[in-house]
């Protein structure tokens, strides 16, 4: 697995985390044991290499006698938006979501990419902006896959085309690791892969989109093009997606075949990236 980089934000927030812990004499495994998750996480949130969520973050704040300065620190930092505007709400709906049932025709989704996968697909888009620019947007979408190292994180049911699994986005490198990743996470039970095979003749949809359950709360959608994203919460529209999702799964590859196919296109990568 990739090492995780040492992000500037995070490591100034991580470094006051780590003077109150000190000033509060306890260890990283009291603060992980009070806040009810790993000291591997703690340590990872000290080094400026996980970012914690809000919630974490008052949490831990609660933990220590001085700790109010956490949050005020976080808000701060967090002010300076990592991500588009308009996926704003995504972001938000994502650290209350329990479910998310995403379809992608041509990508690797972001909540499950590699750092230099992300890294391709973003300089793509900003062809035209500053390194300094790609390298915030960047550093967002990973900040964004902290829900995963939850004490409850979410499940995801992704469904792909096999076409992205073939692209070479990035190069054979990049590639593969980026379907290590993925098969990863599916070994760790946070995802469950269908692949949607190339011979496919009619899939039920040609649109990417995602569905987002909550606890007590209606599921919404979220769909995006190539200039912006939304929110839709309107029961007919959301009803709609879910039977176009439910088409999907029908068509596609069972996990453990997925899984396979998986493998297999890693294995091609890989050895590409030898040649």
């Amino acid at each position: 697995m990739a090492k995780r980089k040492v992000r500037p934000h995070a490591k100034e927030w991580g470094t006051e985390l780590k003077v109150l812990r000190a000033k509060a004499n306890r260890t990283q495994k009291s603060v992980a044991t009070a806040v009810r998750c790993s000291d591997t996480l703690i340590c990872g949130f000290e080094q400026g290499t996980h970012w914690p969520g809000r919630d974490m973050a008052v949490k831990l704040a609660e933990a220590l006698p001085e700790g109010k300065s956490l949050v005020t620190l976080w808000d701060r930092l967090n002010s300076k938006k990592s991500y588009p505007d308009w996926a704003s709400d995504l972001v938000k709906a994502e650290g209350r979501t329990f479910l998310m049932r995403e379809f992608e025709t041509t990508v690797v989704p972001g909540l499950v990419q590699t750092e230099d996968y992300a890294r391709t697909l973003i300089k793509a888009n900003n062809s035209l902006g500053p390194v300094r620019d790609v390298e915030e947007l960047v550093s967002g979408r990973m900040d964004r896959q902290e829900i995963w190292n939850r004490e409850d994180p979410p499940r995801m049911i992704l469904i792909l085309n096999e076409a992205v699994l073939m692209c070479c986005t990035g190069g054979p490198h990049v590639m593969s690791a980026q379907l290590t990743h993925l098969m990863e996470m599916v070994e760790r039970d946070l995802i469950r892969a269908h692949i949607i095979p190339m011979k496919t003749k009619r899939p039920p949809s040609t649109m990417s989109f995602t569905l987002l359950s909550f606890n007590g709360e209606a599921d919404a959608l979220y769909v995006e093009d190539g200039v912006t994203g939304r929110m839709v919460n309107e029961e007919p529209e959301v009803s709609r997606m879910d039977r176009i999702f439910s088409d999907l799964l029908g068509v596609a590859l069972s996990p453990e075949e997925s899984l396979k196919l998986l493998n297999l296109h890693r294995r091609k990568h890989e050895d590409e990236s030898q040649d």
